[in-house]
């Protein structure tokens, strides 16, 4: 089944590296071209404010020109890796725009990394230059040490950055070709080694474009950033965003919930984005209400099942926010999806329509367009889709056909285009010869109003191949008993997918880029249920 959003409005068909695509004609092409509008059109509105200090969209290009001239000064030339390890701020900021103009490629290790995983990706990007912190110094060093890198190429961050400015030169200097790439991000990794997906201009504008357009973004907007700016929501759903109206990104250094609520109070924060599991700590705040806040319009998530209660409460709460809840992936520059604040109540566990300038189809194991309804593997088409995986064309061939990029997730697309996500196509579970759709029965579990967060994934089962195992977090105020959930689920659901192991717990979980750690969660319920087996073993 292949499906299009209907009022494609503006659009104009492009060719591309995927082929004939429907794209925005009045786009900026690349990252530097949208910091030289800001720059025009906007050179006195602040553009960012960080620990180290608030710089106009002026100030910040001149930086970053001053940045480029220094990394030039390092030897740095066009195709070259910088590595940089740094939290959120200002140095991280200028570190993705003066790679981005001097044509190399940024690459962003995450502080939650150990140093053995940070030299895993230097030595396969084939950084040349790797620049950390003082915190992190002496951790980049022994990675760059394990990658092979020259000593004196591993650095302490000092001046490279934010040390210098110079004049903004504009198209003086020619911008980077809108489909070359400009960073590579590392996937999770939770299975093998972790891709480095290709960050491409085109990709990242046709996105940030499609945020400004659905969320009716403008000049008086001001986000809080909250993810790592290494990742893709910080810098593609949220500062370019911002760059295109005149809006003000806020980097928050640590969602701290009341300290987080009195951030977004005194800054006038008016759009945030967020992973689903903040929303409940956000709500346990008092001050996170109207009309304290009524300044805050947008309410932005997306990544796992929010509970319809959590819904309910923020409606209640901030009755004037705009929820939107959106689905994508690395590799789709964030957003393909989009479910509008307005049909949230009709498209109950969707993740919304295609965006205007994405198709999206459903086929089965062997590439077949499954019927409308029917679930299958999402493929996803159009400019916001990389070109592959940096120094992997084995990964490059598997994950694109045709332009087509498979997701691995299985969904399924209702006759009026709105696309629900089923699960992970490797965390599927196979019950005897039944499958068992992980996402589909967290959104169930969630949507009980005794639970706030749940987890599925299957366990090894020595008759039916998998048990269907899960972990819930009680929602404030409530307790969970697994007896009743397994009630709830045989209401709703076949018999096949009633969770056999259920564990209550305070929290899930989640990896550095807040999805739920399945690997780890599966690991503990299986060590779990190992050590029970062996005990009733020696009982008998």
């Amino acid at each position: 089944m292949l499906t299009e959003t209907p009022g494609l409005g503006d659009l104009v068909v492009e060719a591309s590296p995927h082929g004939p695509v429907r794209c925005y004609p009045d786009r900026a092409r690349t990252i530097v071209e949208a910091l030289d509008r800001a720059v025009r059109l906007f050179p006195d509105v602040v553009a960012l404010e960080t620990p180290e200090g608030d710089v106009t969209y002026a100030e910040f290009a001149e930086l970053v020109e001053g940045a480029a001239e220094r990394l030039a000064e390092e030897g740095l030339v066009p195709g070259d890796r910088l590595a940089v390890c740094l939290r959120n701020g200002l140095d991280i900021a200028v570190a993705i725009w003066a790679a981005a103009r001097s044509g190399l490629v940024f690459v962003g290790l995450s502080i939650r990394l150990a140093p053995t995983q940070w030299a895993y990706m230097l030595s396969h990007s084939g950084a040349s230059l790797a620049l950390g912190h003082p915190e992190f110094a002496d951790g980049l060093r022994r990675a760059g040490a394990e990658a092979g890198m020259p000593a004196d190429r591993v650095r302490e961050l000092g001046d490279h950055l934010t040390g210098r400015r110079r004049p903004w030169a504009g198209p003086a200097v020619p911008f980077p070709d809108e489909d070359s790439t400009y960073a590579v991000i590392y996937t999770s990794g939770t299975t093998g080694r972790p891709k480095a997906s290709r960050m491409v201009h085109r990709g990242t504008m046709h996105s940030a474009t499609a945020y400004v357009r659905t969320l009716a973004l403008t000049a008086g907007d001001r986000t809080a950033i909250v993810f790592p700016l290494y990742y893709v929501t910080g810098h593609v759903a949220q500062i370019t965003p911002m760059m295109l109206v005149g809006g003000t990104s806020v980097t928050v250094a640590d969602v701290v919930p009341r300290e987080f609520v009195q951030l977004i109070g005194q800054r006038r924060i008016t759009y945030l984005m967020v992973v689903p599991s903040i929303w409940p700590l956000l709500l346990r705040v008092p001050g996170f209400r109207w009309p304290e806040l009524a300044h805050v319009e947008i309410g932005a998530f997306g990544g796992s099942p929010v509970p319809i209660s959590t819904i309910a409460a923020l409606r209640d709460r901030m009755p004037h926010l705009r929820l939107y809840d959106a689905y994508g992936l690395t590799e789709t520059h964030s957003p393909a999806t989009i479910l509008l604040d307005s049909e949230f109540r009709r498209k109950p566990g969707s993740v919304g329509r295609p965006l205007p300038c994405a198709d999206v189809r459903v086929v089965d194991d062997d590439g077949r367009d499954v019927p409308g309804g029917e679930a299958g593997e999402l493929l996803i088409r159009g400019p916001m889709v990389t070109t592959g995986y940096f120094g992997d064309d084995a990964a490059t061939d598997a994950a694109l056909t045709d332009g087509w990029l498979h997701t691995g997730d299985y969904a399924r697309v209702d006759e009026e285009g709105y696309v629900f996500i089923l699960d992970r196509k490797k965390d599927m579970i196979m019950r005897g010869g039944n499958k068992v759709y992980s996402v589909e029965l967290e959104y169930l579990l969630v949507s009980h109003p005794d639970i706030a967060e749940a987890a599925v994934f299957g366990v090894p089962d020595r008759l039916a191949y998998e048990s269907v195992a899960s972990y819930v977090v009680p929602a404030a105020g409530r307790t969970v008993d697994p007896a009743t959930v397994q009630q709830w689920v045989a209401r709703h659901m076949a018999d096949f997918a009633v969770p056999r192991h259920i564990r209550v717990v305070d929290t899930i979980p989640r990896n550095r880029t807040g999805k739920i750690d399945k690997l780890a969660l599966r690991e503990t319920m299986e060590l779990e249920l190992q050590s029970a087996t062996v005990r009733a073993g020696a009982a008998r």
